[in-house]
């Protein structure tokens, strides 16, 4: 996983989290602001949970068909008027590039 951070944004206030839905992983921190924490390898939905300054939150799902396919993650975060956003790149079995944008509304990130 590679995290760039474009300024004003600051490493130190995103926090990172997966879940995989229907395994026996819980809800995972990969990435705490300072550390980049392994990632689960393990099939099915994978969700995505971003925090930024526990004031902004971002989410997006990564579908794995199988355990034995490796990812490599990019995430770019940026400011655009105002706004937070992820750039998403991964690549592997599947490949995609995809950007989402924070929003102040928790209730996905419970």
């Amino acid at each position: 996983m590679e995290l760039d951070f474009s300024n004003p944004l600051k490493k130190e206030d995103f926090k990172i989290e997966i879940q995989i839905l229907g395994s026996d992983v819980n809800r995972k921190v990969i990435y705490d602001g300072n550390i980049i924490y392994d990632i689960p390898n393990e099939y099915g939905e994978n969700e995505w949970h971003f925090n930024y300054k526990d004031s902004l939150y971002g989410y997006f799902r990564h579908f794995k068909s199988n355990r034995n396919d490796k990812h490599n993650y990019t995430f770019h975060f940026f400011q655009k008027e105002n706004n937070i956003f992820a750039e998403i790149k991964f690549n592997g079995a599947s490949k995609e590039l995809k950007t989402i944008s924070f929003t102040k509304n928790k209730k996905d990130f419970r």
